[in-house]
């Protein structure tokens, strides 16, 4: 069974910046787990990286990284974008 986007998500922010345990879901509040400014911009790094996407100011907004499913809707629109 392949990884879900929100699952490959999950892995990489509790791989690389803070654990994440089983209570959190796919609408869980990320802020309200560790995910402050620091823990961003590390993620937005990472998400450059192992996406191949390109994050910009605009896309800053806590709407793209509220929760998992915020994200992997934000990182599957940034693939579908293109370059």
């Amino acid at each position: 069974m392949n990884p879900t986007p929100t699952d490959s998500l999950r892995a990489l922010i509790d791989a690389e910046l803070f654990p994440l345990d089983e209570s959190v879901t796919d609408a869980t509040d990320l802020y309200s787990e560790g995910l402050d400014s620091m823990a961003l911009m590390q993620l937005i790094l990472l998400l450059e990286r192992e996406f191949g996407i390109a994050i910009t100011p605009d896309d800053l907004g806590r709407e793209n990284f509220a929760t998992l499913a915020d994200m992997a809707a934000f990182v599957s629109r940034k693939q579908n974008a293109g370059p």
